[in-house]
């Protein structure tokens, strides 16, 4: 009798995971101080332009939604800005980002992965949404060192959906 093993497919890996990394942005929103400056920029804009190109990238350019506070160059680390945006600004960008990957993520299939999408730079499917997790997890593992040289606290870090189930920061 051979031996069956229990795989999870690839869909749901790639979908729990995308669950986790997408709470880690509502994470650093509540745990840092968003005004705290970082290369010459607020936390808030390195937040925000992790966000910009998350919308924009992990579910292609296609389906990209934006920020209503959005200016020109908002999403830039190189350019600054004369705006201010708040907590609650991101927040409720999170929510439509969230909510539209939710989506996406739902209603696709596994055959799809390995599409190419048009203005994508030739990437398919699954390289958009993995190359979103090397980006956001730069951008925020940077927000949280910042956090915890302030508070001297370790913010708790997703890795899949149901640890959105933890306080914020690691007990």
């Amino acid at each position: 009798m051979e031996g069956k093993t229990n795989r999870t497919d690839l869909l749901t890996v790639i979908r729990d995971r995308t669950y986790g990394l997408m709470d880690n942005f509502r994470r650093v929103l509540l745990t840092c101080d968003l005004n705290r400056m970082l290369y010459n920029q607020p936390l808030w804009k390195h937040i925000y332009h992790a966000m910009y190109w998350f919308d924009y990238w992990c579910c292609t350019p296609q389906n990209f939604v934006g920020a209503d506070f959005h200016c020109v160059d908002l999403h830039s680390l190189d350019i600054q800005s004369n705006v201010v945006v708040t907590q609650n600004d991101l927040l409720q960008y999170f929510e439509r980002i969230r909510f539209k990957t939710t989506d996406y993520l739902e209603s696709l299939t596994e055959d799809q992965l390995n599409e190419v999408v048009d203005n994508c730079d030739q990437k398919s499917r699954f390289e958009c949404i993995l190359g979103q997790f090397m980006h956001v997890g730069f951008h925020l593992g940077n927000v949280n060192a910042i956090t915890i040289e302030n508070t001297g606290e370790w913010p708790y870090v997703s890795a899949r959906k149901t640890d959105d189930t933890h306080g914020l920061f690691e007990e």
